[in-house]
């Protein structure tokens, strides 16, 4: 009978501390993606060379929405294709993929030579939850470790 309560009350105290664990997990979560939900349209502002044209790339199997990940195999030296997804960093630290950046007008013409900012309404069409990024064009690519938004990237502007 010591036995089946101990047992018992290991069980209780197990299932309290997943249950706390895992409604902190969903406050951080939600306070972290406040307003990044599929479906919405969010203003974000990337950093960006103008080499990360052919130096971002992510390898996944998912294919969202008609966007996915070229990896190795879509390098042209031309502009990404519009539907190909990239990673970028906000100038917030998030993480997030987006396709169509380069095809904006105002990135057509002549960059700066620095690293600059490009604001953009960012289109989220769903989460990836595994795929591994690249930031640069002889760098590994490293996993993610996190879900993170997939969407498009329209009317993109560099601020003057």
């Amino acid at each position: 009978m010591l036995v089946l309560s101990l047992v018992s009350f290991c069980l209780i105290g197990f299932g309290v501390w997943v249950f706390s664990a895992g409604k902190r997990y969903r406050e951080e979560y939600a306070h972290a993606v406040e307003g990044w939900r599929v479906g919405s349209t969010r203003a974000v502002e990337v950093t960006v060379v103008r080499e990360d044209r052919q130096n971002l790339a992510c390898i996944s199997d998912q294919t969202i929405a008609g966007l996915r990940c070229g990896g190795e195999t879509d390098r042209h030296g031309t502009a990404p294709d519009p539907q190909i997804l990239q990673p970028y960093n906000t100038v917030a630290g998030e993480i997030l993929l987006g396709a169509g950046l380069w095809s904006s007008p105002d990135l057509n013409g002549p960059l700066p030579q620095e690293r600059f900012t490009v604001v953009c309404n960012y289109h989220i069409k769903g989460v990836i939850k595994s795929a591994t990024i690249r930031f640069g064009p002889t760098g590994t690519f490293a996993p993610l470790g996190r879900t993170t938004t997939v969407g498009t990237l329209t009317d993109c502007s560099i601020p003057r």
